[in-house]
């Protein structure tokens, strides 16, 4: 569990707030492992995350509510069924928004799992951003675009070689619909991973390709937006980190490619991002010390569409600091500081004091800190 109070200020606006997941991700996890004998094993994991802050339950199972429709009125449809209210890629399940598998690993064959798996590029991620994790001060799905998991996945990974190892992982997609009166649309994207890591003494390296394609039955938001239908976004993410042993440094670098395509009046949409990070975190005492520097840049490849062409080339920059006190292996309280100004970002697509924002006028700054605690058994 974590949870702490955090104040400041995003967009302008006040975030004043008793905030989760500041410094790690609050979750619930049902593991059992069975061996099996001959160095074979079964592992099962179910993974709750609740929200612990307020009452609206499963807060990723949330649904379209509106319609979406072309011009002139007429819906989009899928495998012949009109998308109306609640027409939306949405999860499924009890309440897996969390890692969940069922896994047989073998010592020298390597594991295969199925289930919705967590991305070998979260991983790294969460090594060049270090103890920051996914929390205030990493640049996680600010700065830096990071596929977490994917449902109606499976993945295979390697037994570990003079500290090499390799992954694979498949998300199969599903463009269909389940019936014509169901009320969520369970499309998901087709994924392939190729991950590549190394861990030995002080160097840990791990180098991620990712791959996403929609579902060919999506709809575009409207006709003045990108297509949705077939749209291949690439991750290339790579991180290092050294332990000099008074302080472990780290890098990541990340670029990302996404072919949205053309809208109806030929507008080009498509897009690529490249990020970067260095990350410090220094043990003094019973305190952990951490810092963050990080940046993105965007090129609007295309460039037709106006207001892409209006943030092409602009940078995107953030710093994180952070120091834990450990009371214990498994409990410390934590001050997390995170300053991002969002040069590159699309501000009509994000919601401020509940209207969308404005790429001319809004304000592109988000300056936030927390104090909190973190406890696990």
């Amino acid at each position: 569990m974590d949870a702490g109070y955090q104040s400041g200020k995003e967009y302008g606006q006040d975030a004043k707030t008793v905030v989760q997941n500041a410094s790690r991700t609050t979750a619930i996890k049902f593991i059992g492992v069975e061996d099996l004998g001959g160095g074979i094993k079964a592992k099962l994991q179910f993974e709750v995350q609740p929200a612990i802050t307020a009452a609206n339950g499963n807060l990723n199972n949330v649904t379209n509510s509106t319609t979406n429709t072309q011009s002139g009125g007429t819906p989009y449809t899928a495998n012949g069924t009109a998308q109306t209210t609640n027409n939306a890629t949405a999860q499924s399940g009890l309440v897996g928004n969390g890692y969940n598998y069922v896994m047989l690993e073998s010592t020298t064959l390597g594991s295969i799992e199925f289930g919705t798996i967590n991305t070998n590029t979260l991983a790294t991620h969460g090594l060049g951003a270090q103890k920051f994790g996914t929390g205030i001060g990493s640049g996680y799905n600010k700065i830096w675009a990071n596929p977490t998991r994917f449902e109606n996945s499976w993945s295979y990974k390697s037994p570990v070689f003079n500290g090499f190892s390799a992954s694979y992982l498949n998300g199969v997609g599903n463009d269909s619909q389940y019936g014509t009166t169901s009320t969520v649309t369970l499309r998901r994207p087709t994924v392939d991973e190729l991950g590549l890591n190394y861990n030995q003494g002080p160097v840990a390296v791990k180098f991620s390709i990712l791959t996403s394609t929609t579902s060919s039955n999506e709809a575009a938001v409207s006709a003045s937006a990108a297509a949705a239908s077939n749209v291949k976004t690439t991750y290339n993410t790579l991180a290092a980190t050294y332990d000099f042993g008074v302080a472990r440094v780290g890098y990541g670098y990340q670029t990302t490619k996404d072919d949205a395509g053309l809208d109806s009046s030929s507008l080009d949409h498509s897009k690529s991002l490249k990020a970067q990070m260095y990350t410090v975190t220094a043990p003094v005492g019973n305190f952990l010390l951490l810092a963050n520097l990080g940046s993105r840049t965007s090129n609007n490849m295309g460039s037709t569409s106006a207001k892409q062409a209006a943030l092409n080339g602009k940078k995107s920059t953030f710093t994180g600091l952070g120091a834990h006190y450990n009371f214990s292996k498994n409990t410390y309280a934590y001050y997390l500081y995170e300053r991002a100004t969002m040069s590159d970002a699309d501000m009509t697509a994000i919601v401020i004091n509940g209207a969308a924002g404005s790429n001319s006028t809004s304000d592109r700054t988000r300056n936030v800190s927390a104090i909190g605690i973190s406890t696990a058994f």
